[in-house]
């Protein structure tokens, strides 16, 4: 897949560059890579990151598609690529967790990534490693920015979208145009597979089998002091973007 690049230190503009015959050559490389961490890579992380929460006192908080940073050092990550703690994994697979062995899970800004009939079985990940009483928190996108970009209208949150687009790609003003920032946030130059609400998420965590599913800002939080995560400080802009919820997995029922 062709990567978003400035194309020469004297243009501003972050975009796809043209389409070349070393883009065939850059897929073949991702699918021999992908083969290679599917046959050694995953169960080489798994054991290192079971091996390292075993010396890990407190609750096991879970990152998941954390990229190379993790909120604090209270948690793990789990992503394609590898950082401080944080352990290479292919979230298209089951997670590396056992049934009810999570206290807190943290998927934010990953849902989006995987085509929209394969997020049920995301959530029912979600649902299955966490234990009684675990907490998920899901943030990404929210697909109704894009609807108001689409149709022209002009409120807060178009106009704070297309602020941080702006300053995130280094566009001018005047190139962060309604419906360029629609598709970026739609696409993500080919990353993102899917639409997503609040009302999306509400569903499929219900179907999941989570309760107390709560919506909010991406700057609130109903069972943590302060928000967790990375995005929001990388871009303070884009406050508003975000469909946000938190939900419980079921307590045990009393013996």
């Amino acid at each position: 897949m062709r990567t978003p690049v400035f194309r020469n230190p004297d243009e501003t503009d972050w975009g796809l560059p043209p389409f070349t015959d070393a883009d065939i050559w850059r897929d073949l490389w991702d699918a021999v890579r992908a083969v290679f961490h599917h046959l050694f890579v995953q169960s080489a992380e798994t054991r290192r990151l079971h091996k390292d929460l075993r010396g890990s006192p407190g609750p096991i908080r879970v990152s998941v598609g954390s990229g190379r940073t993790v909120p604090d050092d209270g948690w793990v990550g789990l992503d394609f690529r590898k950082g401080p703690r944080v352990y290479r994994c292919d979230l298209r697979k089951p997670l590396p967790f056992g049934d009810g062995t999570v206290d807190v899970v943290l998927a934010e800004h990953i849902v989006e990534h995987f085509w929209y009939d394969d997020i049920p079985a995301v959530f029912d990940e979600f649902f299955r490693i966490l234990r009684p009483g675990g907490i998920v928190r899901i943030v990404c996108p929210d697909a109704l920015i894009v609807c108001d970009l689409l149709q022209g209208k002009e409120n807060e949150r178009t106009e704070l979208q297309k602020q941080m687009d702006a300053r995130m790609h280094r566009w001018q003003p005047v190139e962060a145009t309604p419906l360029r920032v629609a598709n970026r946030m739609a696409h993500e130059f080919g990353n993102h597979k899917s639409l997503l609400t609040e009302q999306a998420l509400v569903g499929f965590a219900a179907d999941a089998g989570f309760v107390g599913i709560e919506t909010m800002t991406v700057d609130r939080s109903v069972h943590f002091a302060s928000p967790p995560g990375t995005h929001l400080a990388r871009y303070p802009d884009g406050i508003l973007e975000a469909a946000v919820i938190e939900a419980v997995h079921p307590p045990s029922a009393p013996n």
